[in-house]
């Protein structure tokens, strides 16, 4: 899946934890800024039971994550921030 939102283009991936079976969104976000390309990873720590759910939830995290003004996310645990 993938979607655009204030001039980022958004790919949503999903992979399924082996022990769950739970589908886990991985996000990329690319834009451009003082006329260099940027790219971020995300990976939202969080599992749903359908492939379709993590990919929409994926999408809206990441929007989410471009409206707060793109923090790092590296080192906290708040990553779900804004995802119910």
């Amino acid at each position: 899946m993938n979607g655009t939102h204030k001039g980022h283009n958004i790919i949503v991936s999903v992979a399924r934890r082996p022990t769950t079976r739970q589908w886990e969104p991985r996000l990329t976000v690319i834009w451009s800024e003082e006329g260099k390309g940027k790219l971020n990873k995300l990976t939202v720590d969080r599992a749903f039971r359908a492939r379709q759910e993590a990919e929409v939830q994926g999408l809206r995290f990441a929007k989410k994550w471009i409206d707060d003004g793109k923090p790092d996310l590296s080192s906290g645990p708040n990553q779900e921030a804004g995802v119910p």
